[in-house]
């Protein structure tokens, strides 16, 4: 049997800079406060179940994807443990963090997570992305990427096409803002990423269906592969998303009497 030992989760891990920081006083200071730490696997719990890494470049967005599911009192065949820090937002900082975090449970006490993921945009980081795709193949850690930002992934919980109507800034370096703004007006209010988890079979479906990869296996522009850590997920946290689904409805409809 599988388990999750309790340790100390005030204890914060400290992850070397990326590999272009000069400054030996750039150390990235990791908290833990996301991650599974706290977690036992409870007796007579049933299978399947997972621990994953998700080492993100966004800290808002991407954390609030996965707030609700990372509830270990209610999902429980999921452990997740999340990582954002503004100190490795590039790709290459994200490769130290996964390297680290690789390491760190290979020398623990802990069990070592089913999977680590890379979770990135495109944006203006294609040179690192080009430069880490290689070793992260070579080290198992399996690199999801955005094109042009997260807001795509969203996107696609929502359309079941291509956004073709958004017009592509002719400076690639905005059209990450552009988007973003252009998803804020294309649904009224917004897409809420706390809430754009229950989308989560539309999205793996719409994003599959419009996924293309340039010559290099990098994500084109409108694509995502986001599904790949999707299909992960889905199975381990989809009966527990319709309970809670079906909760929200029946809340929300009692308020209305």
């Amino acid at each position: 049997m599988r388990n999750y030992e309790k340790t100390n989760p005030e204890k914060p891990i400290f992850v070397p800079s990326p590999v272009e920081t000069k400054s030996k006083e750039s150390v990235s200071k990791i908290s833990i406060r996301d991650s599974g730490k706290n977690y036992r696997k409870e007796e007579g719990m049933r299978l399947p179940y997972s621990f994953l890494v998700i080492i993100s470049g966004g800290e808002v967005r991407e954390r609030n994807y996965f707030k609700i599911i990372s509830d270990q009192e209610r999902f429980k065949q999921i452990k997740i443990e999340f990582i954002a820090d503004p100190l490795m937002l590039s790709p290459d900082g994200l490769l130290e963090t996964a390297k680290y975090k690789q390491e760190h449970y290979k020398t623990s006490q802990e069990a070592e997570p089913d999977k680590i993921f890379i979770v990135t945009d495109v944006d203006h980081f294609i040179t690192e992305l080009l430069r880490i795709k290689p070793e992260c193949k070579k080290l198992n850690i399996n690199l999801i990427i955005s094109n042009p930002c997260f807001e795509v992934w969203l996107y696609y919980g929502k359309f079941n096409t291509k956004p073709t109507d958004f017009k592509v800034p002719d400076d690639v370096l905005k059209i990450s803002h552009c988007f973003k703004t252009y998803l804020g007006k294309k649904v009224k209010g917004g897409i809420a990423p706390t809430k754009a988890i229950f989308d989560i079979s539309e999205n793996i479906k719409n994003a599959k269906t419009h996924y293309n990869e340039d010559e290099n296996g990098i994500s084109e522009l409108f694509s995502t592969n986001m599904f790949v850590l999707a299909e992960e997920l889905l199975p381990l946290v989809e009966n527990e998303l319709k309970k809670l689904s079906t909760e929200n409805k029946a809340r929300i409809k009692s308020y209305k009497k």
